[in-house]
């Protein structure tokens, strides 16, 4: 017999189905088992914290019998054997309607081991149909959505969840007894069946053929429970049963006693634990998708950790305590949630190998049982043990729940340390997860996430690409990548602006290089001015590869994005391509790469080259290329914007200001020099100003006033300036910038 697989197309057409069952299911948990009502119904018995621990016990106790079940069920089918005992356990739990009659006929000893029977039964049923559930899960829901797919599935599950905690509280709070707990016991069993027939539409979960897949025996279970990475997850989660297990199994019962909030407002906190994990639930699970399950696992735990101590300074018997446990229980939503969609998708993708899931959640099942049975046994022992405890620590009331509150800060933490150790199944850690959530801006860019995704012409496309590098936020960053695969080219183009706009990522490093040594030469020259402004030093050693390009356009941002990126290591070699060059663009883009360098031995071949270019604008790059050798290039255009509205007050007012900085160091000439340079701009006298200034400055070059690089190229201004005169206002603009970044750098004791 072959074993039938579903297709993944089958597989997606399926989930609808899936999800409502859950949704439906979710109900049934919420009205019976494991919702605060079945605690308080316990309570309502008059059964001890000791029993009720031991009766929560039992459910979790009851996943051993996986060990022994789980070759069985693979042969009987997944499916099968999870639809045959998840109807049965719904049949099982109707005598749950019987207990009061119990009660008055027989009393508290027998009822609670009829309780106790009917647990052991539904526990029983449970840990079969689960032994079969997991691996059917692991099988139908595609690898590549499952962190989808547990969001969307909590989303459903909370929404009809918080329906079913509003009608619990409701029917909590009228008057009257056990019947309450009755009528929220057969709605339960309605919604569970109806979960049942919905499950049977989902596919998958085939019995195991033996000649092509060999059932799994219990050699397999011993060797698969020898795995150290199974046991090092195991040890985590451990951890976290017993910290946070049975503190919130007992959280009804101390917001009822300690805090005096109502069994009707204690349900009540269910709904708005349900609606904080409902909030950001497609958030996580696509986060899990993306960045891995790990990152968003241990941030969940981190949340864990806090939520204790929020508890324990909750205000008690006070008007405002259940507004604050409404907003605390907000958070454990947050947290729990972030919790069961990271470490759920962590199991099935990088815990649980596909072809040996039946033995794996065999183990894991049992191991989880296990471990919260003896949480729920040491839980319920430790709230009667330390009853007598009372008392006042600093602003911390003290009471036997204190115990299992510390518990769930310290245990988390160290779980912490044994998560370290379990094989992650990507390569972010949980700090670059949550740093991408403080970077930028988030909220804008998850918002142009969907926006990008909802693009439906080119237009619209180039816009929300735009708007993807605007945010300036690591979340973008595979959008932008997906963006640069685009077929259309105004988008790729875009792609590339809006990376320069982000900061450094290894990614888009990789992604930008990648197209520089492309053959798209319209986006290599781009690429290699992206890879400049963003500033990554790693793009040094590509964008010194292109340095020989064959194309002379590549060449030329490559070079300029050396300079941008202060790159060093090769000035030398544009310092010698510069003096043999003689393609116009080339030298502009060696020029300019060699003043951000502040190549001071190519003060020489740029000042020449400045005195023997045409263009207007050239000339005042080349000026700038020298200015910043000197430094302070926003000295120069600032000084090169007043000259454009006002070249002769513009010179007056600066040679003034360079007079009264040197008016105690330099000699009378220089200032009787400066003043009448100054006097002669301010006439407008352009022409004789700059003779003037030419005069002053060969006087203040012949001096130490300056350290050598100043006096070279005021020396230099000096001999051209008496040439040209006021016609070449590049130079007037650099005499200033050098004059005052003289002054603003004189070294002391060298002037006279």
């Amino acid at each position: 017999m072959t074993v039938s697989t579903p297709t993944t197309i089958e597989k997606i057409r399926a989930l609808p189905w899936s999800l409502a069952a859950g949704a439906a299911n979710s109900v049934f948990a919420q009205f019976i088992y494991f919702g605060p009502v079945f605690v308080l119904f316990l309570s309502d018995l008059n059964i001890s914290s000791t029993q009720i621990g031991f009766l929560l016990s039992l459910l979790p106790f009851m996943g051993l019998i996986a060990l022994f079940v789980a070759p069985h069920v693979a042969r009987f089918g997944y499916k099968r054997t999870f639809i045959t005992f998840y109807a049965l356990r719904k049949a099982i739990t109707l005598l749950l309607l019987l207990v009061p009659w119990v009660m008055t006929q027989f009393g508290s000893e027998v009822t609670l081991a009829f309780v106790a029977a009917i647990v052991i039964g539904f526990g029983l049923s449970k840990s079969i149909s689960e032994t079969g559930f997991f691996p059917w899960v692991q099988e139908v829901i595609p690898r590549s959505i499952r962190g989808k797919y547990t969001a969307s599935n909590h989303i459903f599950a909370s929404l009809t969840a918080i329906g079913a905690v509003s009608v619990a509280s409701y029917v909590l709070g009228l008057p009257g007894g056990l019947e309450r707990y009755q009528i929220l016991f057969v709605a339960g069993v309605v919604f569970g069946v109806l979960a049942v027939w919905l499950y049977t539409h989902v596919p998958g979960g085939s019995p195991h053929d033996r000649t092509t897949a060999p059932v799994s025996t219990y050699r397999d279970l011993w060797h698969t429970a020898h795995d150290r990475n199974l046991l090092y997850y195991l040890a985590g989660v451990a951890l976290i049963i017993f910290g946070t297990g049975p503190l919130f199994s007992f959280l009804p019962l101390f917001m009822n006693e300690q805090i005096g909030l109502s069994e009707s407002q204690v349900v009540l906190l269910s709904t708005s634990t349900l609606i904080g994990g409902l909030v950001l639930s497609n958030l996580l699970g696509w986060s899990a998708d993306r960045y891995g399950s790990k990152p968003v696992m241990i941030v969940g735990i981190v949340c864990m950790m806090f939520l204790p101590v929020g508890w324990l300074i909750l205000p008690r018997a006070n008007e405002t305590s259940l507004i604050i446990a409404l907003v605390i229980a907000f958070f454990q939503g947050f947290a729990a949630t972030a919790w069961m969609v990271g470490s759920g998708r962590l199991l099935f993708v990088s815990v649980v190998p596909d072809d040996q899931k039946g033995q794996y959640m065999a183990v894991y099942y049992a191991a989880i049982g296990v471990m919260g049975g003896t949480s729920q046994l040491v839980g319920g022992a430790l709230l009667d043990a330390f009853s007598g405890i009372s008392g006042q620590l600093l602003f911390i009331t003290l009471d036997r729940f204190t115990p299992l509150i510390l518990a769930g800060i310290v245990l988390p933490g160290l779980s912490l340390l044994i998560f370290r150790r379990v094989r992650a199944d990507s390569q972010f850690t949980a700090g670059e997860y949550a740093g991408m959530f403080i970077q930028g801006n988030p909220i804008l860019a998850l918002e142009s996430l969907v926006r990008f995704y909802r693009a439906r012409d080119e237009h619209s496309m180039v816009v929300m690409t735009e708007r993807l590098g605007l945010t300036h936020s690591p979340l973008t960053v595979e959008e932008l990548l997906e963006a640069l695969t685009d077929p259309r080219f105004n988008v790729r183009y875009e792609a590339i602006i809006s990376m320069a706009r982000m900061q450094a990522h290894p990614r888009l490093t990789k992604a930008l290089t990648n197209i520089l040594l492309g053959t798209e030469l319209s986006l290599s020259n781009v690429a290699a001015w992206a890879l400049g402004r963003i500033g990554d030093p790693s793009a040094i050693p590509v964008l010194r590869t292109g340095l020989d390009s064959n194309y002379h356009s590549v060449r030329m941002h490559c070079a300029r994005a050396l300079g941008t990126l202060k790159a060093q290591e090769v000035t030398s070699l544009l310092h010698e391509r510069l003096q043999t060059e003689t393609d116009k663009g080339l030298q502009m883009a060696y020029a300019a790469a060699l003043g951000n360098l502040q190549a001071t031995e190519s003060i020489e071949t740029l000042y020449k080259l400045c005195l023997q270019t045409t263009n207007e604008g050239a000339r005042i790059e080349l000026a700038l290329s020298l200015a910043r050798i000197v430094g302070q290039e926003n000295l120069f255009v600032n000084l090169l914007r007043q000259m454009r509205s006002d070249a002769g007050t513009t010179m007056a007012q600066e040679l003034l200001k360079v007079r009264r900085r040197l008016v105690r160091s330099a000699s009378p000439d220089i200032l009787e020099s400066l003043q009448s340079a100054s006097d002669l701009f301010a006439a407008e006298d352009m022409v004789a100003g700059g003779v003037q200034l030419a005069t002053c400055l060969q006087m203040i070059a012949s001096g130490e006033y300056f350290d050598a690089v100043v006096r070279q190229l005021l020396q230099k201004c000096a001999d051209d300036l008496a040439v040209y005169g006021s016609e070449r206002v590049e130079l007037l603009v650099l005499v200033l910038h050098v004059l005052h970044t003289g002054v603003r750098g004189m070294k002391q004791g060298i002037v006279r």
